[in-house]
């Protein structure tokens, strides 16, 4: 589920802003706090929260939480890379996290899902997964 771009709204994110604050989210699996969103932009953090929810339709917080489970989908396609791995790729704490949060998002849990939706082009080749997987290990926390 990809949420709706609404930066032309009065009062929302700037499309530069918008594409600034997903790209440093998406470059560590740690989760960013309202604070260092808002800062990274030059913002106060309630004037970031009301216009971030007017770019995108979401609170930040349910916005990077989504973030985290379309990367999940993505990992899963990999079958050479277990839930463990998944679940630290993506910024939770435990597996059990992971599998809890993803049933909530998504209506299953991760191994339903990577049995019900296999990889387009069969079992991906891992190196791509695994590339992103690790990109936890050398990112930095926010």
């Amino acid at each position: 589920m990809q949420p709706v771009h609404r930066s032309t709204a009065r009062g929302a994110l700037a499309e530069c802003q918008l594409r600034r604050i997903k790209a440093a989210i998406e470059s560590t699996d740690t989760p960013w706090t309202l604070e260092a969103m808002a800062a990274l932009i030059g913002m106060s953090p309630g004037r970031f929260c009301k216009r971030f929810r007017a770019a995108t339709g979401l609170p930040p917080h349910r916005w990077q939480m989504l973030q985290r489970i379309e990367r999940a989908k993505r990992l899963l396609d990999d079958r050479n890379l277990t839930l463990t791995d998944i679940a630290y790729a993506c910024g939770y704490a435990s597996s059990a996290h992971f599998s809890t949060s993803f049933g909530h998002a998504t209506g299953s849990t991760p191994s339903e899902y990577r049995r019900l939706h296999p990889s387009p082009a069969g079992l991906r080749d891992s190196t791509a997964a695994q590339t992103e997987a690790s990109s936890a290990d050398s990112c930095a926390a926010r």
